[in-house]
Order: structure tokens, then sequence, then C-alpha cells
């Protein structure tokens, strides 16, 4: 079951380092100018399709291999921290980026790094879903995914319509992301789409959600689920307050969620496999803990 699981799955937590160290040399003259062609990046009057840094972009995902583009999302990055260019930089790697590591990555680092107001809160949110809807984006799934990551229910509620943009290609590249840590809002998130889904049937993205959730317990490892309880900031990048449960007492809450779908037409075989494997893994998720 894992190694099928395993194929083609895009792991690693969100905001964590990790590209292979010294994947490149600096003075190398393409890297360069690319990282300062996405550092000078001005989404909102350059052309998506035919712009400097569209032509950049595409020519960097030809000819640089993912660690390398890894290893530049860093750099950039680290940039970012130490305010010496603006987040507006990271909607490069939203937009022309196709791995969804990296996407998903860009996503929840303008998220939580753009700057932003006490009137204007979900302005960075507003502008990742105006991504969405481009049809230049080059991995809209992943996109949703990064979206999701931010772990914030009210982040979710945008998002919960922004999917409806997606096509089964791209619910696959979605269901691919994964963290090593589980989150209720993740799971819920997932639970609520297949509900939808069996109103209004997809069998190939009933799949690829019954998978992603399968995922997330063959990536566990920690044996709990965090589930964010109280938001304290404005924006996204100050303290959250979240509550950790053990999986198996998650499990039993999500239970009945879980049996009422496989019970709908079409989903009995997915959701069944989902908590055949969900059940296995109490014992494991103990050990975890231990």
């Amino acid at each position: 079951m894992s190694s099928m699981l395993n194929q083609n799955v895009i792991t690693g937590d969100f905001g964590a380092k990790t590209y292979a160290p010294a994947a490149y040399e600096p003075a190398d003259a393409d890297v360069w100018a690319l990282r300062e062609t996405v550092a000078r990046f001005d989404f909102e009057n350059e052309s998506w399709a035919h712009g400097p840094t569209a032509r950049a972009y595409r020519s960097g995902i030809r000819n640089l291999a993912v660690s390398v583009r890894e290893q530049l999302y860093d750099e950039v990055l680290e940039g970012i921290e130490r305010r010496e260019s603006s987040a507006r930089a990271l909607v490069a790697f939203i937009i022309f980026e196709h791995h969804p590591r990296i996407v998903s990555r860009a996503v929840r680092d303008y998220v939580i790094h753009r700057q932003c107001d006490i009137s204007d809160e979900f302005a960075g949110v507003q502008e990742v879903v105006g991504i969405l809807a481009d049809p230049e984006t080059a991995n809209k799934g992943a996109v949703l995914a990064g979206l999701v990551s931010v772990r914030d229910r009210r982040v979710n509620a945008v998002a919960r319509i922004a999917r409806r943009l997606l096509t089964p290609a791209d619910v696959r590249y979605f269901s691919r992301v994964q963290s090593e840590t589980m989150n209720a809002s993740t799971v819920e998130f997932c639970l609520e789409w297949l509900v939808e889904l069996s109103q209004n049937y997809c069998r190939y993205s009933v799949a690829d959600l019954a998978c992603a959730l399968m995922l997330m317990v063959v990536h566990d490892e920690h044996g709990v689920v965090e589930d964010l309880r109280e938001v304290k900031y404005v924006g996204f990048k100050n303290t959250k307050f979240s509550e950790t449960k053990t999986f198996e007492s998650y499990y039993a809450e999500v239970l009945p969620i879980l049996e009422y779908l496989k019970k709908c037409p079409g989903l009995e075989f997915q959701i069944s496999k989902v908590i055949d494997l969900w059940a296995s893994h109490r014992e494991k998720a103990r050990t975890l803990r231990s």
C-alpha cells in the first residue's frame, strides 16, 4: 500500500528548507540572472504570458533542475525575511513554477510575508485566488494546496470557493502535496470536498482526494493531529494557538463522516480503503508518540 501511495508524491513541511545545499555555484550567470529577474517581478503591470519574468522563468524550468530551483527559491525567501526585497517576488514562483512543492511553499510564504493592515487583511489571499483563476498559472492544484497549507479555517473558507476552478488534473496535483504533520483543517477541507463531490460525482477527483487522505497517514511522523483553535493576529504571520489531539481520538471524530461517505454511490470502494488504512494506523500512531 505505502509504495503505491508514495508514487509521485510531493512531501515536506511547507516553509522548511528542502533543497540540497550547494546545488549550484552562486556565480552561475543563468541562475543569478533569474534570481534578479524574479526579485524585480511586477505582477500587476507585467504580462504573465509574454513578459520578461515569464520568459526567463520558463527558460529556467527547461534548463535548471528542481533542486536548483528550490535553492533559488530559498535564497529569494531569505532576502525577503531580511527585508532586502518584497514578498511580491514570490508571486513569480506561484504563477510560473510547475513543481508542486515549490508552488505550495510560495503560496504559503507569500500569504505570511505580504504586508497588510487590519483593513486589508485578506488581500494576499485574494491575490492568490486571482492567480488561481488565471489561465497562465502553471500548477493550479498546487496553488490551492498552498492556500490550505496555511492551516487557517478562514483561508479554507475562501479556498472552498476557489476549488471550483480546478479541473480533475488540477485536483490530482492538489492531492499529492503532503506534510509530515496532520492538520485537522486540511482533513476537514478534503472531507467537505468529498461530500460536495458525492452530490456532483467525479470519479477521478474522488479517487485523488481519497488518496490524499490515505497519504496523510502514510506520511504521519508524529501520531497526532494539530487543530488551530484560536487566532490572535492581523494577517497570517504571528502567533497561532493550536491544540493537539491523538490520532486515535481524531479518527473517532471523523469516522461518522467517513461512514456517511462510504454509503454514497460511487464512493464506496475508495472510502473503504481510507477507513481501513486510518483504522490500521491507530496502533502505529501510539508507537510514533512513544
